[in-house]
């Protein structure tokens, strides 16, 4: 009777977290102390579980949506994220004084990549050209893409998917009071989808680009 006592402060401690959207100790307290009683009273199975538990609900309190940068604006074409990512700042000084990205270059991301990592650590792109691609092309880029997308953890339904493939001059900044106008030459994949933001870039793959070589 005393741990399902115990469950059920649990359960209510995570529907005033989702109600309230902040952290509250007393979730891992409550597991913890259930833990401890488990080793009492469970099968080892049972205490695995709970471990388990422990993990999965850590990281969900951890996770602060309210940090995450909301979107203002609804790409409907492929054209209007790449006149937001050209030749624009992508990098800025934030409140802490850190060189970070800027919210317009986050405008161009997915919720996921919002919330994770933008995986792009330029502080500037310059597109030199934009890449023809063959229904081939296209069709390994998505499939690449559904690859990885299948290990995600949480996936909204697609309503559009965009492969696009970019020549850039990239510049990196180590700061923006030394800049580098040295650039380096880059191939960019990129696949946009539709999950209901408007078109966002939700996967990026880049390498170095040889002048000439049009299959690096």
């Amino acid at each position: 009777m005393y741990i399902k006592e115990k469950l059920r402060n649990v359960k209510q401690l995570l529907i005033e977290k989702a109600r309230n959207e902040f952290y509250n100790s007393s979730v891992l307290y409550e597991l913890v102390h259930l833990i401890q009683l488990g080793g009492k009273f469970m099968k080892k199975s049972t205490i695995i579980i709970m471990f388990g538990i422990v993990i999965i609900v850590t990281a969900f309190l951890g996770m602060d949506n309210n940090k995450m940068y909301q979107k203002q604006k609804h790409f409907e074409t492929v054209n209007e994220v790449l006149d937001q990512l050209n030749d624009k700042p992508l990098k800025a000084i934030d409140d802490t004084g850190k060189l970070t990205e800027t919210n317009e270059f986050k405008e161009c991301f997915s919720e996921r990549k919002r919330l994770t990592n933008l995986e792009f650590n330029f502080s500037k792109v310059n597109i030199e050209k934009v890449c023809d691609l063959n229904e081939k092309d296209k069709s390994e880029m998505l499939s690449e893409y559904d690859g990885f997308r299948n290990n995600f953890s949480k996936r909204r339904p697609i309503t559009r998917e965009e492969p696009v493939s970019l020549i850039v001059d990239a510049y990196n900044y180590s700061s923006l009071k030394e800049k580098d106008d040295r650039s380096q030459k880059l191939k960019v994949n990129l696949v946009l989808v539709d999950e209901g933001e408007g078109l966002v870039i939700d996967y990026i793959m880049y390498h170095s680009y040889v002048e000439g070589n049009d299959n690096a």
